[in-house]
């Protein structure tokens, strides 16, 4: 029973240890990816970005993403920039930066770097928390 347990445990260390991997890997790629990326060329410098992809059938992203964005949008106002990516129209896009699911944010800075990557739902506070702006 032990033996099974500590299996376990040693599962969890190891998922949780590569998914942290995988996440710093997405962050370095995805920071020299935006310098030149197309999606951020209109994009005002110096004034952080999230970066959201999402798709039309995306439950989570029409009641809980999508909210939480124009929430933080009409409080930060002009402090941030959000740019919306339909995943199912623009694959390519996915592909590059990484979508596996959506809703996937991406928070960079004001220089373009990528600050965090959130797999699934975040809420506003937790955003806020990663432009810095808590």
């Amino acid at each position: 029973m032990i033996e099974r347990v500590a299996a376990a445990l040693l599962l969890l260390a190891f998922g949780g240890i590569a998914y942290r991997l995988l996440i710093a890997r997405q962050i370095r790629r995805t920071s020299a990816l935006a310098a030149s990326d197309p999606l951020l060329s209109s994009l005002k410098p110096g004034v952080p970005t999230i970066l959201y992809f999402t798709t039309p059938m995306c439950v989570p992203c029409k009641t809980v993403q999508t909210p939480a964005l124009n929430h933080l949008q009409e409080e930060l106002g002009d402090a941030i920039q959000i740019v919306r990516v339909d995943a199912s129209e623009n694959p390519d896009a996915a592909q590059r930066w990484g979508v596996f699911s959506a809703p996937t944010t991406f928070i960079l800075d004001g220089g373009g770097a990528t600050v965090a990557v959130n797999h699934g739902v975040a809420e506003a506070s937790k955003l806020r928390r990663q432009l810095g702006m808590a």
